[in-house]
């Protein structure tokens, strides 16, 4: 079954009612952008509004490799998950507008695709080897705060 989600700024002192809002018009999910020099932190928007609705899905959509360290990325994602009761989805990307206003260039796939790994580590509690040093394993997020509603990986397109 199809999935209507709506992508809006999460701007400070509107963002809770911003959520209610769409899940009373019937919207599936919400994505926040995580882009720092255009609207207000993204995961804490995340928190409003999982305190603010009970079956809104939401998520960044996207965080990105250069930005967030995956440790922070894992860390932020399974605390909405655990405040908004399973509702979270991760998006993840290159980067585009986040970067673009600190004059860097979107992530490179590879370092894409290694981010995409070592977040997925530590959301599972696996040891990630961070650059050749070998981060110890997460005690949090805790088995319960893995459980996602969908995961992907983007397609290889040659």
């Amino acid at each position: 079954m199809a999935q209507f989600w709506f992508v809006t700024f999460p701007t400070p002192g509107t963002t809770a009612a911003t959520a209610r809002d769409l899940e009373a018009a019937g919207w599936d999910g919400v994505f926040f952008p995580d882009t720092q020099c255009l609207s207000g932190d993204v995961y804490s928007a995340l928190a409003l509004a999982a305190s603010a609705t009970s079956r809104l899905l939401l998520g960044p959509g996207v965080t990105n490799p250069v930005t967030r360290h995956p440790s922070v990325t894992a860390n932020a994602i399974a605390t909405i998950q655990v405040e908004s009761n399973g509702r979270a989805v991760l998006g993840l990307g290159r980067g585009d507008s986040s970067l673009a206003y600190i004059g860097r260039p979107p992530a490179s796939v590879k370092t894409f695709d290694r981010y995409l790994t070592d977040v997925q580590q530590y959301l599972r509690g696996d040891d990630v080897d961070i650059d050749g040093y070998r981060a110890a394993t997460p005690g949090w997020p805790t088995a319960d705060s893995r459980k996602f509603p969908s995961t992907s990986r983007p397609r290889d397109r040659g």
